[in-house]
């Protein structure tokens, strides 16, 4: 159930920002550890102790048997294989080189996934975390070299999905809200998709390149049947 090109970042765990990186990630899994539901909590927070301990970035890939899992965390190793077998139907790994006589298999931790799944907790952590995870545009004054759309102060959209999700964006970052989503109305909530109109294409088009993943995420904190965002443009005559 991951969120296909919405994380803009996660290819950054080997370049000049790849600590920041990898200390979102424990981030994410671990506020989901604290606050989510009991086996989703239990999963997430396996998987940030093997990640400290076992995980290698610059392979992109762990190798850690059974035995040395079931010490890790304290369990049977009938149940690190039944924990396993459910990461892997979760999508949040991968086996990369499956198991042969005398080496245990290697496994691919699936961060898109992952990441997608942490989404509804985001908002635990800080205004400014689904923001530095989606990759979202600076505002004007901080290196954004975008014009805004509109500067008087906006309307804020009725009560319901959209007024907290809009409530909750304006929280984040008001400048970005007044220049980008102020504007948007509210369509409607059909098969876990978010439809939002804009009143021209550019912004349409701008918004759901650059923003689908922070509008998503603050959609899945109040939310979290929500698994898609879609912005349309205005078509004049209907």
């Amino acid at each position: 159930m991951g969120h296909s090109g919405i994380i803009e970042n996660i290819g950054s765990f080997n370049g000049p920002s790849a600590g920041a990186a990898k200390y979102d990630v424990l981030t994410a899994l671990l506020v989901m550890a604290s606050q989510g539901e009991a086996v989703e909590a239990r999963l997430a927070l396996r998987l940030s102790l093997l990640i400290t301990a076992r995980f290698n970035w610059r392979k992109g890939v762990f190798a850690v048997g059974q035995k040395e899992l079931a010490r890790m965390w304290g369990v049977t190793e009938r149940t690190v294989k039944r924990e396993m077998a459910e990461l892997r139907a979760r999508g949040w790994i991968e086996v990369a080189v499956p198991a042969a006589r005398g080496r245990v298999a290697e496994h691919r931790i699936m961060f898109e996934t992952v990441l997608g799944e942490t989404m509804p907790y985001w908002k635990a952590v800080g205004p400014d975390f689904a923001a530095r995870l989606t990759g979202a545009p600076e505002p004007e004054g901080q290196g954004g070299n975008v014009v805004p759309l509109r500067r008087e102060a906006p309307v804020m959209p009725e009560a319901g999905l959209w007024g907290s999700v809009a409530a909750s964006l304006r929280a984040q970052d008001p400048a970005i809200y007044d220049a980008w989503f102020a504007q948007l109305i509210f369509v409607d909530v059909a098969d876990g998709v978010l439809t939002l109109l804009a009143p021209t294409r550019f912004l349409a088009d701008y918004v759901g390149t650059h923003f689908k993943g922070r509008i998503l995420a603050a959609a899945l904190a109040e939310d979290r049947s929500v698994r898609d965002v879609k912005v349309s443009a205005f078509e004049r005559g209907h």
